[in-house]
């Protein structure tokens, strides 16, 4: 391209030069040519009049001598006026027979001269000799004419040739222009582009699904919102090596199901946005399947065999009540898929009146948190945790609950993802042990008896690097005996992120700490975790316990937990436990406490006191 562009300016150069010649050649031509007519002009009117003059009597050499020169110069002699010599055969043909007659005409002038009886003949022969002049005077008009066609059909041969290079040169630009701008655009949308997945980052995805939204009045759009269940697994299990190939695979097959006005993004991780038109709703969780079949055939065909179900939050804008931009259709389906990820619906939800009015009671529970904070609306209920060798209450777990100004009690599984998702769950978790410290100082103050808590720790307290520093300054505020504190986190904070773990549970132990294990067994961590966590408790989940496929395979896997805790000299908590049955196979393979309503559901604080109470002077009496 680059070489025929050189060429092409070359070329309207040369043009450009050639054109400008013979235009100047034009001019100087047609300036000679009517020169030339002019003077044939001449030639035949001043004939006219000096042969006027003759017969009147009065010669005039001075013109003789002028209409002689004029002619030697139209025939080519060199003289004064710049006349040319064309060469045309019709003008050559006409000059000579003018010249010839002149040559008679002068013959007669003289005749005349010396005998005026020859006055007929010169009249006659003059006649003759304009009739010729005229002729001449035509035939150098029409060569004249002839030349100026002949220039004007090469100009604007030219002409055309120069437009053509130009039309060259402007289509070669364009050309150029467009692959850069195609080039351009190309290196733009790569920039917007994940580079592991090649599907929009979140911000590009965005920009481009609202203006697809805004253009696209008639088309309906649907807002998909997907993961995997718990991709974590893949990478900590199998290597993020074999993680990446599954998300890379996995964005093809988005890919290959769209069409130019639908979109594909990538939020994090495993987190993917789509953007898809419909006719009937239906057809995006049949087409969303599809490529969710076709992914579980890959990772099934991979040496692993391993594959994980999707999570898929469908949001069709014609169910939307309000007004949105694309960030709040993408929250609304996200909100969907939520649903599937707590296990309250199946793999594909769409959104619907139901879920508006959850997120509604989420927003207004983001609203009211600070302030009911402020207004201290959250209680402490506690949960006992019976010692199996005594029946007794030997510890407690300390849970949150919201009463709200009006009386009405909010769950916590209402409000407790709501503090996480705005990362004010800290606050939550701090309100709680400071109560919990406050009852126990009071407690204490009043002679009653008291016994341990467990105070519950969110996942983001443990990227604080202050946590540690306050829970100590709370606990010392209170001057609450550190072994009547005990700090209990889930089994995916460890999974998470061991080294962490490890370093913050060093440092709680360090400052007196007792710290525990919640859910045990519901995740993926490994037992041998426990060799270098030095954890005091763990709490076995309660799903060991329910019917399920093959109940004496789970009893017999909790007794193998429980037997390797004794030899850490862990103690061990069955939580979630609801009948007697299940407290005295706990009690036989040696399981220290038992939490659970078989025993006591959650009571509120005077209610605990009371038991603690009640206990004590049972104890007393025996």
């Amino acid at each position: 391209m680059k070489r025929f562009l050189k060429v092409g300016l070359i070329s309207l150069f040369l043009s450009l030069i050639l054109l400008g010649s013979i235009t100047v050649s034009a001019i100087v031509r047609m300036q000679s040519n009517g020169r030339l007519i002019n003077y044939v002009g001449i030639v035949r009117g001043a004939t006219q009049r000096l042969i006027k003059l003759e017969l009147m009597g009065q010669p005039n050499d001075d013109t003789l001598e002028y209409l002689d020169n004029i002619l030697r110069e139209l025939n080519g002699a060199q003289g004064e006026y710049g006349l040319p010599t064309p060469d045309d055969a019709a003008y050559q043909q006409n000059l000579a027979k003018l010249s010839a007659m002149w040559d008679e005409v002068k013959r007669e002038i003289y005749a005349h001269r010396s005998d005026a009886a020859t006055h007929e003949e010169l009249l006659t022969l003059s006649e003759a000799y304009f009739d010729q002049a005229n002729d001449t005077v035509f035939a150098a008009e029409a060569y004249s004419a002839r030349m100026t066609r002949q220039l004007m059909i090469i100009c604007v041969g030219m002409l055309l040739v120069m437009l053509v290079t130009w039309a060259f040169i402007f289509w070669a630009s364009s050309q150029k222009l467009l692959t850069l701008e195609n080039t351009n655009r190309k290196l733009s949308d790569l920039t917007r582009r994940d580079t592991l997945t090649g599907v929009y980052v979140l911000s590009a995805f965005k920009e481009r699904a609202q203006q697809l939204i805004d253009s696209e009045k008639l088309v309906k759009y649907a807002i998909v919102y997907t993961d995997f269940a718990d991709f974590k697994y893949i990478n900590d299990v199998f290597g993020y090596a074999y993680g990446d190939s599954v998300l890379s695979r996995y964005s093809e097959m988005l890919l290959a199901e769209l069409d130019e006005r639908e979109l594909c993004g990538r939020v994090s991780a495993d987190n993917f946005v789509l953007l898809l038109h419909y006719q009937n709703k239906e057809e995006v969780a049949v087409r969303q399947r599809r490529v969710d079949h076709l992914i579980t055939e890959f990772m099934h065909a991979s040496n692993y065999r391993q594959s994980l179900p999707t999570c898929c939050g469908i949001c069709c804008i014609e169910d939307v009540v309000e007004k949105l931009t694309i960030d709040g259709l993408l929250d609304r389906a996200n909100f969907a898929r939520k649903t599937v990820k707590n296990g309250t619906n199946h793999n594909y939800v769409y959104y619907n009146e139901s879920i508006r009015q959850r997120l509604r009671e989420e927003k207004n529970i983001e609203n009211r948190m600070l302030e009911a904070l402020e207004r201290r609306e959250f209680t402490v209920h506690y949960q006992p945790k019976v010692d199996l060798k005594t029946r007794r209450v030997g510890c407690a777990e300390a849970l949150v609950r919201w009463r709200t100004e009006d009386g009405g009690i909010i769950p916590p599984d209402r409000f407790i993802p709501v503090f996480e998702q705005k990362f004010m769950i800290d606050q939550l978790d701090r309100y709680v042990l400071e109560d919990v410290c406050r009852s126990l100082r009071r407690m204490m103050d009043e002679g009653k008896p008291v016994c341990p808590v467990s105070v519950n720790v969110s996942r983001i307290q443990f990227y604080d690097q202050n946590f540690v520093r306050r829970y100590v300054e709370i606990r010392d505020k209170y001057r609450i005996p550190p072994a009547l504190l005990e700090i209990e986190f889930t089994e995916s904070i460890v999974f998470d992120n061991a080294g962490l773990m490890l370093n913050i549970v060093q440092d709680l132990k360090a400052h007196g700490f007792s710290c525990s294990i919640d859910d045990f067994g519901k995740g993926y961590s490994s037992l041998s975790l426990l060799k270098d966590l030095p954890v005091d408790v763990v709490k076995i989940d309660s799903f060991f316990f329910t019917d399920g496929a093959d109940h004496t395979r789970d009893l017999a896997l909790v007794q193998g937990i429980v037997e390797l805790l004794q030899k850490f000299h862990i103690h061990t908590v069955a939580e979630g436990i609801e009948e007697m049955d299940q407290v005295k196979y706990l009690t036989e393979i040696g399981c220290d406490y038992v939490q659970g309503y078989v025993f006591y559901r959650p009571m509120p604080q005077p209610e605990f006191e009371s038991l603690l109470i009640k206990e004590s002077k049972e104890n007393h009496a025996q």
